[in-house]
């Protein structure tokens, strides 16, 4: 197990303290001088958990320490040590998952016990085994109908057979005008607000109420519709109720809005599949194009990028309108189609989905689609 020190406030007495008794029982302990340097640090030492120990005079910086072990929650653990703290504070350190706290004037003893307690978990096959698998529906353009590829393709995983016994949910990030659980005859219960306002608040029980039930099986988080400011949603609420998101199921669908924001490259940084949706037009490949390599610069190396093109015409005989062209425009690209389906607006009145009543043109194109996403989630099983 790699032990390092962030040295942000190396001038510190209480950085040079901690150092000092931590180097007399950990002889190779590692420095990382400032908290810019954590990504390059973790992503060169290997794939193995590290432990991070970050003294802290400013306790004001407790915000950035949750936002940061967020961010890095699969490669590192990190122990805060500070003077003393809120129990608010330390709840929320707690349900980041990877964070812990100890006092200024513990023992060594106190810290190498945590680090201790980590050990168990710090392995590559138990910190891959806990990871959900990540699907990323983004949308080039608003009226692509990225929520109804993204609600289907999730009802279809739950409903196979090969993937029905994983735990699976659907989360609508669009936090102003989801229409999610319009599609499905649900009652939208996810109060982000509350999450916004009272962090601390959020534990299991709140967590479980913020969930619809559809009778596929499926667990949809979505929120009814306000004029909320989303300016406001920072990313230390965000990642509190993804963290518990992550820890309650293995197959996770993530509707995100077309408009981007503070929390979209992270969501997309953490995401094992993007599926960026689009429609078969000159101005609508361009969109993808675009949405394509913005996505891109921002993945994990191991994500995987395709490309989902909507109600796309059916030629005479069967093929896809203009496919040539969509096949010159997005070159190199994995594209999928889902053809024009006059079945989807009596499934819209009626709150069923495709996978449900097995009926019309894109019933197939939904399944290719799970088929896709549930074969990479396999493999990293």
């Amino acid at each position: 197990m790699t032990v390092y020190i962030l040295s942000s406030e190396a001038g510190s007495a209480l950085t040079k303290t901690i150092e000092k008794k931590i180097r007399s029982a950990i002889a190779d302990l590692g420095v990382i001088d400032d908290v810019a340097d954590i990504a390059q640090e973790l992503g060169a030492v290997g794939p193995v958990k590290k432990v991070i120990i970050a003294p802290f005079t400013n306790i004001e910086s407790i915000d950035k320490l949750i936002d940061i072990s967020g961010r890095y929650r699969e490669q590192a653990f990190f122990i805060l040590v500070s003077k003393e703290i809120s129990a608010s504070d330390y709840k929320r350190l707690l349900r980041s998952g990877g964070l812990d706290w100890t006092s200024a004037d513990a023992s060594v003893q106190e810290i190498l016990e945590i680090i201790s307690r980590q050990r168990p978990t710090l392995s590559d096959a138990g910190a891959h085994s806990k990871k959900p698998t990540v699907v990323a529906f983004l949308p080039s353009a608003g009226g692509v109908g990225n929520t109804t590829i993204a609600l289907e393709v999730a009802i279809q995983s739950k409903v196979a057979k090969a993937s029905r016994p994983w735990r699976t949910c659907y989360v609508d990030l669009d936090f102003q005008t989801s229409h999610a659980c319009d599609f499905l005859d649900l009652e939208p219960r996810l109060q982000i607000q509350e999450i916004i306002d009272q962090p601390e608040r959020l534990d299991q029980q709140l967590f479980d109420l913020f969930a619809s039930h559809h009778a596929s099986g499926l667990d949809v988080f979505a929120a009814p519709r306000s004029h909320m400011d989303l300016c406001t949603i920072n990313l230390i609420a965000l990642d509190l109720f993804l963290g518990m998101i992550s820890t309650s199921y293995d197959y996770v669908f993530i509707d995100l809005p077309v408009t981007w924001f503070g929390w979209t490259v992270p969501v997309l940084e953490n995401s094992d599949v993007i599926m960026v949706t689009g429609l078969n037009t000159i101005p609508g490949l361009r969109q993808l194009k675009g949405t394509v390599e913005a996505a891109s610069e921002v993945k994990k190396q191991s994500a995987q990028i395709s490309i989902v093109l909507n109600r796309v015409k059916q030629s005479l005989f069967g093929g896809i309108e203009r496919r040539a062209h969509a096949d010159s425009v997005l070159a190199g690209q994995e594209l999928f189609f889902v053809r024009e389906d006059p079945d989807a607006i009596d499934r819209l009145n009626t709150g069923t989905s495709a996978a449900q009543t097995k009926s019309g043109r894109a019933v197939k194109d939904f399944a290719a689609l799970a088929s896709y996403c549930s074969d990479i989630k396999a493999r990293q099983e």
